[in-house]
């Protein structure tokens, strides 16, 4: 399997931006993967992969629980580009 971190720029660079906690869940069920260890992971991975600028914030909002905030991102031009200099995006794939 594919490493988380280039899993989830796979999926943000196939469609539209998603929430954080949508992405943890995508990523804790397609990596068969439970507990709040494994959701931190994929949030610091998504921390990481915006940091290092191959991310965008499109959106903010409160959690429903009202206990924590939540991020959509989305994958910009630069993370693309480094997607295809890594091997994780080829000249095909949908941009």
């Amino acid at each position: 399997m594919l490493h988380i971190k280039g899993h989830i720029l796979h999926v943000l660079a196939r469609g539209d931006a998603l929430w954080d906690d949508e992405l943890c869940d995508l990523v804790c069920t397609e990596y068969g993967l439970t507990g709040e260890y494994w959701r931190g992971t994929v949030r610091l991975t998504l921390t990481d992969l915006y940091s290092g600028g191959l991310l965008d914030e499109v959106d903010t909002g409160i959690a429903e629980d009202g206990d924590r905030l939540r991020v959509r991102f989305r994958v910009n031009d630069f993370g693309r580009e480094r997607m295809r200099q890594s091997g994780l995006l080829t000249e095909g794939a949908q941009q």
